[in-house]
């Protein structure tokens, strides 16, 4: 089942005709697109002013330790005031991904957002995009019938997720994987697939115009993989066993710190705030690595993790990440899961390598990033086709068993959780069901 929200809940007899809904997905796939690129802009560019700009204009090559403890806790003050605006930030990342964020609950979901991404808390900006996509179809239609509000909805916010996958293809698998399951009609799978290419055609261009701008889907400087060995089959199994335990421990810990939340959510909301800080500045100390290591959603501290050669390292930034996401899961900020468990899943086929030289890096990142991403998302098919996705230029396409040996690692390992949690946490295991 499919960590997401269904409140779109868009029955087949409320959609426009086949031929109508196509053409109308047009014009909320370009909006989506839109929306999702000035997203990606503001935050890239603040991210840039607070952690770098700011720094060196006070003097500093790198973020001191103080800014690293003052940056989260502003985040965490973000978040606190966007509580108190209509909607209160929605539902949190424990809950999969949304789709129901119309325009008067936008302006808490994106500050809580905006506090969470900028200021470095682990999470990725995947469920915020999503929010912009929905916020943004809700606003233009809102004087239009509910249906087709919650239709244009879903169009602008495809289109708006697959902005930072670069590729239409992931959120091609993950729509699919929602028809299969009963969450939108399958006579919303060819618009919505519509929407998808217009989305990337405003992406990248076409003839002379280059587009708006397209995110980069690569695990940058992966080796190249020719084939398969029995080793590399090994090694891969193993690591997408650790993979997806590594992922679940984080998100069990996230539920954990959710408890705490319900009884005193500002005091667990800025203690994860140091938490974070302080897991950031004891990696760059004992590694010698940046603070990106720990901080923000994986992506600054991939190429980083890339080139570590100590397995004591690796592992130390594997669990501080492990504990900064599964902190920032439950306690209150808002994004997305995927991110973070990809980089999970890279760290650890990092290690595999170590302990594994003959092993191949691409053969256990594809194999590691499946296992974390499923065990994440409950969406083996979309994790497979990512994992694929992330090492395309390195010849991934002869890694394709791995990346689905992982998801399905992945998967048994999450629907066993699932099942221990329906055994022993009733209440637990129905909010996950609902999810």
């Amino acid at each position: 089942m499919l960590s997401a929200n269904a409140n779109v809940q868009i029955n087949a007899d409320d959609l426009p005709s086949p031929g109508k809904a196509i053409v109308l997905a047009i014009p909320f796939a370009l909006l989506g697109s839109i929306v999702a690129t000035a997203f990606l802009f503001l935050e890239e560019n603040l991210i840039s002013l607070v952690w770098e700009d700011l720094p060196k204009a006070l003097g500093m090559s790198e973020p001191s330790w103080w800014l690293v403890v003052l940056l989260p806790l502003i985040g965490a003050s973000f978040v606190m005031i966007a509580w108190r605006l209509p909607g209160k930030t929605d539902q949190g990342p424990l809950d999969g991904l949304h789709f129901d964020v119309t325009a008067s609950t936008f302006a808490s979901v994106i500050l809580a957002a905006a506090g969470t991404l900028i200021f470095g808390l682990v999470l990725g900006p995947e469920a915020p995009l999503l929010a912009c996509g929905t916020a943004a179809g809700a606003f233009v239609l809102r004087r239009q019938p509910d249906t087709v509000m919650k239709f244009g909805m879903l169009m602008t916010a495809l289109a708006a997720i697959a902005a930072i996958f670069g590729n239409p293809v992931v959120v091609v698998l993950m729509l699919a994987e929602f028809a299969a399951l009963g969450m939108i009609p399958a006579a919303a799978l060819m618009p919505g697939f519509v929407a998808l290419g217009v989305a990337y055609v405003c992406e990248t261009g076409v003839g002379g115009w280059s587009g708006l701008g397209s995110a980069s889907l690569a695990v940058p400087g992966l080796p190249q993989f020719t084939s398969m060995s029995l080793t590399d089959l090994l090694v891969a199994l193993g690591v997408g066993i650790v993979a997806a335990l590594v992922t679940l421990i984080a998100r069990k810990f996230g539920e954990r710190v959710a408890g705490l939340a319900r009884s005193n959510p500002p005091a667990v909301l800025f203690g994860v705030a140091l938490l974070t800080s302080g897991l950031a500045l004891a990696v760059r100390e004992i590694t010698g690595g940046s603070v990106n290591l720990v901080l923000f959603s994986g992506q600054a501290g991939t190429a980083e993790i890339l080139a570590e050669t100590s397995i004591g390292a690796v592992a130390l930034i594997v669990v501080a990440k492990l504990i900064a996401y599964g902190g920032a899961l439950g306690a209150g900020y808002r994004g997305g899961p995927i991110f973070p468990a990809v980089f999970l899943g890279v760290a650890i086929a990092v290690g595999g390598t170590l302990i594994f030289p003959a092993a191949s890096l691409t053969g256990l990142v594809v194999a590691a990033v499946a296992a974390s991403v499923t065990a994440a998302l409950r969406a083996p098919f979309t994790a497979a086709v990512l994992a694929l996705m992330l090492a395309t230029g390195a010849g991934a396409g002869n890694a394709a068993a791995l990346a689905i040996f992982g998801a399905a690692i992945g998967f048994l390992f999450r629907a066993a959780l699932d099942k221990w949690e329906a055994k022993h946490d009733p209440a637990e295991a129905l909010a996950a069901a609902e999810s």
